[in-house]
């Protein structure tokens, strides 16, 4: 078993100016980062303020910067813009200084179709396939319109498999109903099961069609 290792208290302003050099020749940081991380050394406020001051003095420090780095760095990694505002939020950087921190032009419909890509090698034909898709994006932090013009040009390279949808809902179908599906009871059954798994309510209708016909022909 691991235990967090105790933070050894700064005996002396040394102490603080050594912790922060340390963090900052890790990564670049914010400064509210950066005072989060000594202020564990010392409550000394005296000393933060010194190191920090020779921080920004020495131009270790700069959040326009940071900024630049971790929008530069997150784009590269696929992130969207509501997600690194937030990030940028959490790590300090105030409102009005992200304002013109996205005048550099980035194509996040292309990284959008880049992530899809790497995560699905087919059509995103059903409604659940394309909710599944859609939360994956959200979560990256792209704009709702940027989802669904990048889920359309996903498409676009699978125009073969327009009726995926239909032959995986029968699939689904079949394998829990064994009969033709005629009893109004049954049928009710059968729309709320595909429709509970992110199937429309037309494209329910037309495999439940499609299940009879093929039940049909078998018997």
């Amino acid at each position: 078993m691991s235990f967090n290792k105790a933070i050894k208290p700064a005996k002396d302003i040394d102490g603080v100016r050594r912790s922060a050099f340390w963090h900052l020749g890790r990564r670049d940081h914010s400064e509210k980062e950066l005072r989060e991380k000594i202020g564990r050394k010392t409550d000394n406020q005296q000393w933060i303020e010194t190191v920090i001051s020779e921080c920004f003095e020495y131009d270790y420090l700069n959040d326009a910067r940071f900024t630049e780095n971790f929008i530069r760095s997150s784009q590269n990694k696929g992130f969207g813009i509501t997600r690194i505002k937030r990030d940028l939020l959490r790590k300090g950087i105030e409102q009005n200084e992200l304002a013109n921190a996205f005048a550099t032009n980035h194509d996040y419909i292309a990284a959008t179709v880049t992530l899809l890509s790497g995560k699905y090698s087919k059509r995103l034909a059903n409604q659940s396939i394309k909710q599944k898709a859609m939360a994956f994006l959200q979560g990256k932090g792209h704009a709702f319109d940027d989802i669904l013009k990048a889920i359309e040009l996903h498409n676009e390279k699978y125009p073969n498999d327009d009726c995926d949808y239909l032959s995986e809902a029968i699939v689904l179908l079949s394998r829990k109903f064994k009969s033709e599906i005629v009893e109004r009871k049954l049928h009710d059954k059968a729309m709320r099961f595909l429709v509970s798994r992110g199937y429309t309510f037309t494209d329910s209708l037309d495999a439940i069609q499609a299940h009879n016909a093929q039940t049909d022909e078998d018997d």
